[in-house]
């Protein structure tokens, strides 16, 4: 035995060495992982270098010295700022903290701020480069950026003031070459306006460069003819908030260019770059029409019914005056002084008004004032004679204004869009609001059948007919517009309802599919017929938004959920007031009827669902779900609750029992929800822009892909 163990012994040493080489390697392993997580803590806590996130302006024209300011993150270090591009110096001016537009984070808009001058010395090649090279220099580290150049002839700055037609920047093209003008809408409601000298047929491309280059602007571009009447508008481009516009001079005179932020913001951080270029006219056959002076329609009704009609109109019309129609805003208010007289701008009260600077006087009363352009464009209908090209002065402004035709979607998303809007054809693909568009998907796969577009930035519900061959669309841009689009299932548009000022939050069809409801930002309900798009009714009745809306099983009550925290149910035929629920704690989003019609099943942000009696408003039950409830659908004797906890949940209608619940993963935020029975399919949408599609029956997982045309 002795030498048995003896003759094993060097294996087993050998045995040994190999299993101490082998916990030392794992040992070593630990020690390195531990070196390297230590080494990604301090890399995290390590200084970080400079950022940069764009520049004011945004270009830079050759010739004089110019001073240039960049805006971004840790660039108050900046000790020197070098050029690297021969022909150019530069020298650090100041830098140091500079304030943020409210409401708009560091990494959009900078803290920071670096001041700098370019020179432009014998050395700069001729012509000059396209862009040149600068490098930021900081205690801990170094930024390169890129700053475009332009030729002096190429490049003008924009000089304030320009904010009308009357006192607009005059330009001229170079010829044979684009034009680059720099400026920036420092200030809400700032408008600018530029006068460029055209030939009638001549073709101008005219195209905005901010947002794509890090400035907030969300630019609006319009072209006038020589009386300021709109030739062509654009808001966005094709995959990008960047507009542009080709068109044909549609007659002699100057053309005018007008540049806003979409959403009448502005500041330091919303410059831009607007380049024209032209080309050679066109014959005089293939000219343009010019385009009549003052529409009543297309540039005043807009105008009164975005600024006037929510203090002037059906139910509020203050100082004893409307404006919601021509019959009623040309009608003298409580002061006995005509609003509108023709060919009178002095004697017309309400162009005195909206032109005073007391702001006791002035209207809007609590809003900014009207732009320069608004402005013109009045006074140019009043000197006119109030020229009216609408269908009748006593119908509403509403009713009257044109549908916008919106930009078309882009070819692909650069990111991707919250999914909050669902729903389910008879076929069984899913309708999910895009981009201002609706995409039909295939729920099994993610890939898209067909693109519905002429729709509006946001979409806030797809709602199918009962009958299964056409849907509502319900959305706009918050703020701008808000309306209702009816479209057959192959796509073509049927109507457009409920045009406003303010995005329209939801859509319900009545059971017998000839009547919508309409869930709007003005506190209001709207029943229209569904086959005339006519006005039936309007119930007011909540102090806020109304973000959910639903019809009883037989189309005689509507149920509505608000911002204003509560829930209330209406008779449908007379708008009367039945009951308030206002047991709710945070803004009520999602309404349901229950089997029978007297009780309702309201959900709210405060991450639950509530089941009452309409009768007396009493409470019943809760159901908390673990995070805010952003929408509640019916799906036969079920109904689904989508939740900011990552989880769809199915109740029974009946009694509200549980069945099941859909896990779309951790960290997930569900914002939206469709079921179909008939193809036993429930959808989520995310807000990060991915869909999940799990089995009504049983919650196994079917697909789940991004919202990727």
């Amino acid at each position: 035995m002795a030498r048995l163990w003896w003759d094993r012994l060097p294996v087993v040493a050998l045995q040994g060495r190999a299993g101490l080489c082998g916990w030392a390697r794992v040992a070593c392993v630990g020690l390195a992982g531990l070196v390297g997580f230590a080494s990604a803590l301090q890399a995290d806590d390590a200084p970080k270098p400079p950022q940069a996130l764009f520049t004011v302006p945004l270009s830079v024209v050759v010739g004089e010295p110019v001073k240039v300011r960049a805006r971004g993150l840790r660039l108050e270090g900046v000790t020197e700022v070098r050029s690297m591009t021969a022909g150019i110096t530069t020298s650090l001016l100041s830098q140091g903290k500079v304030g943020l537009p409210s409401g708009v984070p560091a990494e959009k808009a900078g803290d920071t701020q670096v001041e700098f001058e370019l020179r432009f010395t014998a050395d700069l090649p001729v012509p000059p480069p396209t862009e040149m090279v600068i490098v930021f220099v900081a205690p801990h580290g170094e930024m390169p950026l890129r700053l475009p150049l332009l030729a002096p002839e190429r490049g003008v700055l924009e000089v304030e003031p320009n904010p009308g037609f009357d006192k607009a920047q005059v330009l001229s093209l170079p010829s044979g070459a684009p034009l680059s003008i720099l400026g920036a809408i420092e200030r809400p409601q700032d408008v600018d306006v530029f006068h460029l000298a055209a030939e009638a047929g001549e073709r101008l491309r005219v195209a905005v460069t901010a947002h794509s280059l890090g400035s907030l602007l969300d630019p609006l571009l319009t072209l006038h003819d020589s009386k300021g009447a709109l030739i062509a508008t654009a808001d966005d481009g094709e995959g990008s908030r960047d507009p542009q516009l080709d068109i044909i001079v549609p007659g002699a005179g100057p053309i005018f260019l007008v540049v806003q932020d979409a959403n009448d913001a502005g500041s330091e951080a919303h410059p831009y770059r607007v380049t024209v270029e032209s080309s050679a006219p066109v014959e005089p056959a293939a000219a343009v029409e010019p385009v009549a002076a003052v529409s009543f329609v297309r540039d005043i009704a807009p105008i009164l019914q975005r600024h006037c009609v929510a203090c002037h109109g059906e139910d509020k019309s203050e100082g004893g005056w409307r404006a919601d129609s021509l019959a009623a805003l040309t009608q003298a208010g409580a002061s006995g002084a005509e609003s509108f007289l023709a060919g009178h701008r002095a004697t017309s009260e309400a162009f005195v008004r909206i032109t005073s600077t007391d702001a006791d006087l002035r209207m809007p009363l609590d809003g900014a004032p009207l732009s320069k352009l608004a402005i013109d464009a009045i006074a140019r209908w009043i000197d006119a004679g109030l020229p009216f090209d609408g269908v009748s002065a006593d119908a509403l402004l509403i009713d009257q204004i044109p549908p916008p035709v919106h930009p078309a979607a882009p070819p692909s998303y650069a990111t991707l869009p919250p999914v909050t809007a669902l729903a389910f054809t008879p076929s069984g693909d899913l309708l999910v609001g895009g981009w201002r568009e609706v995409l039909v998907i295939d729920p099994a796969s993610g890939g898209v059948r067909g693109r519905i577009g002429n729709l509006p930035e946001r979409t806030s519900r797809i709602a199918l007919h009962p009958a299964g061959d056409r849907f509502a669309v319900a959305g706009g841009v918050p703020g701008r517009l808000g309306e209702v689009r009816l479209f057959a299932l192959s796509g073509d548009l049927l109507r457009v309802l409920a045009p406003g000022s303010d995005i329209v939050h939801d859509v319900a069809w009545s059971p017998l599919g000839d009547r919508l409801a309409v869930a709007s930002s003005d506190a209001t309900v709207r029943i229209f017929d569904a086959e005339s798009g006519s006005l039936v009714r309007t119930i007011p009745g909540h102090r806020d938004w109304v973000l959910a809306v639903a019809w009883s099983p037989d189309g005689s009550r509507i149920a509505t959920g608000s911002r204003d925290r509560t829930a209330k149910v209406f008779e449908s035929s007379s708008g009367a007031l039945l009951a308030t629920y206002g047991r709710h704690d945070a803004p009520v989003r999602g309404v349901l009827f229950a089997p029978g019609g007297e009780e309702m099943i309201s959900a709210s942000d405060a991450q639950k669902w509530d089941r009452w009696k309409i009768a007396a408003a009493a409470h019943l039950r809760d159901t908390h779900l673990g995070g805010e409830v952003f929408q509640l659908v019916a799906a036969g004797e079920f109904f689904v609750a989508p939740s900011a906890n990552g989880k769809v949940h199915l109740f029974k209608l009946q009694d509200g029992e549980k069945v099941r619940e859909y896990d779309s993963g951790t960290g997930r935020r569900l914002i939206s929800v469709a079921a179909s029975v008939p193809a036993d399919l429930v959808a989520a949408g995310t807000q990060d822009g991915r869909v999940v599609v799990w089995k009504l029956s049983t919650a196994e997982r079917v697909a789940e892909f991004s919202l990727k045309p």
